[in-house]
Parts: C-alpha cells; structure tokens; sequence
C-alpha cells in the first residue's frame, strides 16, 4: 500500500527460479506480518509450497533477521505434531528488527510511534505544541525531537526503515510538499524536505520520509488492521479540526493524478452555509468539525474543545445531545453524497465523529436514507476500531510495503546480511490466500 500517485511501475523480469524464490520470500513474510506467528505447517498450507521449500525460505528470513523460529504448537495452543510426534516449528516476526516511525500531526500536537512487524506498537509518544502550528520551524524541531528521543530508546540491532508523517491537508506525491493544509495555517509547506535536512543535521541520519494525508493513513490503517479488514471497498471519515477522507477501491488506496483524492471535507453540501477556511462556503467541514460541533452543542470554541463536547454526551446532557443530533443529519448528508459516488461496502467514522456517532447515529442513518437505493444495500456505517492509532498503524503498513514487496532487497540496502539463496526444486509461486 503505497502513497505515490499512479500505478507502480515494477520492471520486467523472466520469471526465473530466483525472481519466484524472493516473491516466495515476500510472500511468507506478508503472512507473518499480517497473522502473527504461524507454524511451518500453517504456512506451507497458506502458500501452496511444500515443507521443504517453506523451511527453505523461512531460514532465508530468520538470516535476514526479520523471523525467528522456536518450538511449540500452533497459536491456539495445541501442539501440532508433524512426522514422528516432534511438534512443528512456530514461526514469529522480529518485531523489532525492523521499525517504521510515524508521526500523526494534529492542530493541537504531535503524536508518534515507532511501530515494529506485525503492526507492535512499540513506543508511543505525545507533545502538545507550545507555540501556534502555522510555525513550521516549530513543528518540525517537534518532530526531530521525538525522533531523537525514541531511536535513543530503540534496542539494537534495530533499523529505521522509515519516517512516515501523517498531515491534515492536501500532500502532493511523491515528493511531500504540503500544498495546503488549512487547519494548520500551511501552504506550499517542502515538509519532506525540512524533515530530511533536520534529521541528517541534528542526527546524522537519512531515512526515507514520507508525508501523507491524515484520511488517506487513516483509511489504510483501517482497511488493513481495523473496522475495515476484509473489505475492498472502503470510505474513511476522521472528523477533528477539519475533516479527512480516504477511499480504497478494489483493495488499493485512491491517489488520483497528484495524490490529493479524498478531500471529502470540501464537499459543498450548503452553498449558503458558514464560510470555510478553504474560503468557500458551505463545505461539509464547516458544518461537522469540531468548531462546528462545539457550537452546536451551546458551547464556545474559544474556551471549549471537543473533549467537553464528549464529557457532556458522556453525562446525558441534553441541550449537548440534541446538538450532536443535528450534527448527525449533516453527517448523513455528506455521506449521502459519497456512497451514491463510490459505493463502498463499509464507511469507517474516526476521530470526534466516531467518538460521537452512537449519539447521532439515528440521525445519520436518517439522512443516509436519502442516497440511492442501490449504493446502500450493502453499505455498513461502523466507528473505527482504531480510533487515534489509525493514522499512525496506516503509516507504518506505508513504510513497510518495500520491505514486503522484496525483504532481501530491502534488507541489502539498509546493511542487513542478505543469505545465498537455498536450492530447491520448488520453483512455484506462492498462493495469494
């Protein structure tokens, strides 16, 4: 799952024994990073290869470092028994081995995780900012600094595959340039490239950066680890200052020619509505961010954020309620717009619109009722399951997808040792189960 936009262009290769052996490779880590810990036999069934081949390749990647194997029986817990009564081997990602750091930058501060194989979180932290974020200096000093931080407390012989940034605005790839991100205060921000020259300078470092948008992470997180998994077709909405959107199509994310898809939150939903900070009017962010919600609910966003909004909720309030209710009928209206667009088969609501979508739940699905009839005979409307992390679990599947793609490679570039291949006459690919 990548950001850039377009198609990927692979090269053109024969299908020799060597290029099928290190899609086999991928394809044995892929499992393990997507399930967790598999016997050999669960893995030679899921692939399609036999025992030997399984045992080959598995050996290949605990040489890169990436699996390890020990005794034992499968994940249930009951000892699975191959040959004559020796359990099968079980097969387990180094989850820190290999880390991605991903930073979800938000009005109000900076979070980040540095985030192993197998989506382990295995730090997290959090800055508030102490100055306006329109200060970019400022939000990237706060970045290196939580950087610096969290590559001091990581345990060797740990790498750094990537840092990925999780940004609420427009992010033009491949390069990283935010051309605008409102809530921020940003435009035609080289954010990638502050970030690259900031961490090389501060720490002698150089990894790959990668800037995306907040709904576009949000939605791969989702579809990949949370309320959306096994789903192909998915719409992701994060209400918070502004509003996000990520669309998968066909199990792949929505770049569109410049990587700016899914800005569902400039959707004109009441032309005569309350005035944008885009400097339209009537975007549906203007009538369901936070701003919007903290009106209407009675209260002022001056002193007032969205957490008082859900304390009121929380005690039954019912001036709070019926404010949200309201909220929830332009929700429906947006979302209306969308299904009758994309048709997907699940819509994910992150952020302060899934923290408050049981209290407008009946609204939404009232004004929903208005799309076509046919979009919606197979759409669910669900809460994330992810909630804060899904932008930052999406990052991570971002800065592994070449790890996946060709983990020898991969490991070859970033210094690790890279194993002669292991003969064998099992030239099949691997199945895609």
């Amino acid at each position: 799952m990548r950001l850039q936009a377009g198609a990927v262009r692979r090269r053109s290769e024969p299908a020799s024994q060597e290029v099928v052996r290190r899609q086999n490779v991928a394809s044995l880590l892929r499992l393990l990073h997507e399930r967790g810990s598999l016997t050999r036999s669960e893995l030679t069934a899921a692939t399609g290869l036999n025992r030997s081949t399984t045992g080959a390749l598995t050996t290949e990647l605990a040489a890169l470092g990436l699996v390890r194997e020990r005794s034992g029986g499968a994940r249930s817990g009951v000892v699975e028994v191959r040959g004559k009564g020796r359990p099968s081997l079980v097969v387990e990602p180094v989850v820190g081995r290999v880390q991605a750091l991903v930073f979800d930058v938000t009005t109000t501060g900076v979070t980040a995780a540095a985030v192993g194989l197998g989506a382990f979180v295995l730090q997290i932290r959090r800055r508030l900012f102490d100055r306006d974020p329109q200060d970019v200096a400022g939000v990237v000093e706060t970045i290196v600094g939580l950087a610096e931080f969290m590559l001091a407390r990581m345990k060797q012989p740990a790498t750094c595959l990537a840092v990925v940034v999780s940004v609420p605005g427009s992010v033009r790839q491949p390069d990283g340039q935010v051309r605008r991100a409102p809530s921020l205060g940003w435009s035609e921000v080289p954010i990638a490239r502050l970030l690259s020259e900031a961490l090389a300078a501060r720490s002698g470092l150089r990894p790959t950066v990668l800037i995306g948008n907040d709904g576009d992470l949000g939605a791969i997180g989702e579809h990949l680890r949370g309320a959306a998994r096994h789903h192909q077709e998915v719409l992701y909405v994060r209400g918070e200052t502004g509003v996000a959107g990520g669309i998968i199509v066909d199990g792949e994310l929505l770049k569109g020619r410049g990587g700016y898809a899914g800005e569902v939150g400039h959707l004109v939903v009441d032309p005569g509505g309350p005035l944008c900070r885009c400097g339209a009017r009537g975007c549906w962010e203007a009538l369901v961010g936070n701003t919007a919600i903290i009106r209407a609910v009675g209260r002022d966003p001056g002193i007032s954020d969205i957490d008082d909004v859900l304390a009121d909720v929380a005690a039954g309030n019912r001036r709070a309620l019926a404010g949200v209710r309201r909220i929830g009928e332009w929700v429906g209206v947006g979302l209306a717009s969308l299904i009758n667009l994309f048709n997907p088969e699940v819509v994910v609501l992150g952020g302060s619109l899934g923290s408050l979508y049981p209290a407008m739940e009946s609204s939404v699905r009232s004004a929903v009722g208005r799309a076509l009839g046919p979009t919606l005979e197979n759409v669910a409307i669900v809460r994330s399951e992810l909630g804060a992390d899904a932008q930052l679990l999406g990052g991570a599947e971002v800065a592994f997808a070449e790890l996946l793609h060709d983990p020898v490679g991969t490991m070859r570039i970033l210094g690790g040792s890279a194993p002669a291949p292991v003969a064998s006459s099992d030239v099949r690919a691997a199945s895609s189960q």
